[in-house]
């Protein structure tokens, strides 16, 4: 910013110098004066145009440069932030595992297989079985679309089918074993989120 302010007071004795040498030419006195002021003012203003705009740019690209390194740091930040919270508020286990939930109910899911839902083997579906005890003072209520397949490969959550669909409430110190079934996608890693709990290999 020094830089800059110098070359304007520079650019404008030279602004001054080149009218004084147009005047003296106008006015037909001190011819070689003149013509000295207009071309030594006039060089001197054009390099010093020249330096200010390119001392301007590098000023105008140093701080965009610094803006978005600021904004990728924030960026960065941000995604940490989210992974760590990510990691505070899920369990994550292994399928067969038993986890609790924030029910208070102790829920075990095993790891999913595919099953052949018509004689051919054209229509399959994704089967996981599920127990929940609940462990609360409360009646607790489940449905099988509280329970998320996600595939990896797909990058994609399959729906839930209505083949022996699950709905209903867990009385208290009662356990309740069902099956639920999603439609198959394709092959790919498995994973099923339910509440804080994720199961996976």
């Amino acid at each position: 910013m020094v830089i800059i302010g110098i070359l304007g007071i520079i650019a404008f004795f030279a602004f001054v110098l080149l009218i004084m040498g147009i005047v003296f030419l106008f006015l037909k006195i001190r011819k070689v004066t003149a013509i000295w002021f207009v071309s030594t003012g006039g060089a001197i203003l054009l390099i010093s145009l020249f330096v200010f705009s390119g001392t301007f740019l590098y000023y105008i690209s140093q701080e965009t440069s610094n803006g978005v390194q600021v904004e990728d740091s924030t960026t960065a930040s941000s995604e940490d932030e989210f992974y760590e919270d990510y990691g505070d508020e899920y369990e994550e286990l292994e399928f067969g595992a038993k986890g609790i939930s924030t029910e208070e109910a102790s829920v075990q899911v095993s790891k999913p297989q595919i099953q052949k839902l018509d004689e051919r083997g054209l229509d399959k579906a994704y089967e996981i079985s599920v127990t929940i005890k609940n462990n609360s003072s409360e009646p607790i209520y489940i449905s099988a679309k509280d329970f998320y397949l996600y595939n990896y490969g797909k990058d994609d959550y399959p729906k839930v089918l209505k083949k022996d669909y699950f709905h209903e409430k867990i009385e208290v110190s009662k356990t309740a074993s069902f099956k639920i079934y999603y439609k198959y996608i394709g092959k790919g890693e498995l994973e099923v989120e339910y509440d804080n709990l994720i199961w996976h290999e």
